[in-house]
């Protein structure tokens, strides 16, 4: 075995702090690039005011118990994929009619195609709307309906064909 010289083992070993050097190197490029994905895709934000709608919750719930109480019966459809239809009946299964019904139609995949309709009564507690989706897919459908002072909300998602 022969032993190494001083010079040879100073030679050899010149590759160590720059390796530490060259690791933090790669962990600040590794850290940069996380905070970019970080910062630049999907913040995660579900709902703007997320800590008002939490001191909310129990009028929500009060809501959602008194809209089932109300008993009404619905029925919401996406006709020939060009014209949204709602039958509406009481608990008694009589069917609503003079309310004002509102549709909000939101893309759950995609923000910025969301849009607003208005539901015209059409026949006997039947309310429809001609509708024109921008794009094909999944879409969310929100109705709101007002009558009597009594309301009531219902979501659907409906898928549409090109």
């Amino acid at each position: 075995m022969t032993a190494m010289t001083k010079e040879e083992l100073e030679k050899s070993s010149r590759w160590i702090p720059w390796s530490i050097v060259g690791f933090f190197v790669v962990l600040a490029i590794l850290d940069g690039i996380f905070v970019y994905l970080a910062t630049s895709t999907h913040p995660g934000v579900v709902t703007e005011h997320a800590y008002e709608e939490g001191l909310r919750y129990n009028e929500t719930v009060a809501a959602a118990e008194k809209q089932d109480a109300l008993g009404w019966q619905t029925e919401l459809d996406l006709v020939a994929g060009s014209s949204l239809m709602l039958t509406l009946s009481d608990a008694e299964s009589r069917f609503i009619d003079g309310a004002s019904v509102r549709a909000e139609i939101s893309r759950p995949t995609q923000a910025g195609m969301d849009f607003e309709l208005n539901l015209e009564q059409s026949g006997a507690g039947t309310y429809e709307a001609a509708v024109s989706f921008p794009e094909p897919g999944q879409w969310e459908v929100r109705i709101f309906v007002e009558w009597q002072q009594k309301q009531y909300q219902q979501a659907k998602r409906v898928v549409v064909a090109k």
